[in-house]
């Protein structure tokens, strides 16, 4: 599997991180070609893909319908957006929900250790640290 470069100039990458694996391709035909051949060196040590876990994205500007794509006797289940590693990737390729959530998460953070804002137990130098 050549792994070398990234989407802009090869047709299809491959992310991996632990058991993570993310299979990024210009077009379904290469999805399919490169999941087999994934599947098949997967084999040749010992792993197996778990079908239950396998979901497609597909980032497009145009409108489409979900639909499910099936490889060989496995069926991939497609999604509008998908979290990896943290991250949030969707359909329209937008980081806009992914920049709420993160600003969601920092205010959650924040207002769970307030009091220690205000306390007066706690020194300014330590307050900016923690901010």
């Amino acid at each position: 599997m050549e792994l070398r470069g990234n989407i802009t100039t090869r047709l299809k990458q491959c992310t991996a991180y632990a058991d993570d694996i993310m299979l990024t391709t210009r077009t379904t035909q290469s999805l399919i070609d490169t999941f087999q051949k994934l599947k098949e060196i997967s084999a040749q040590y010992g792993l197996i893909v778990n079908g239950q876990k396998i979901k497609y994205l597909r980032c497009t500007r145009k409108n489409y319908n979900l639909e499910e794509l099936q490889i060989n006797s496995m069926y991939l289940e497609q999604v509008q957006s998908h979290k990896y590693l943290g991250s949030t990737m969707n359909s329209d390729n937008s980081i806009e929900e992914e920049v709420k959530n993160r600003i969601t998460l920092g205010n959650k953070a924040y207002y769970a250790k307030q009091f220690l804002f205000k306390s007066r137990l706690v020194s300014k130098k330590l307050k900016m640290k923690l901010y």
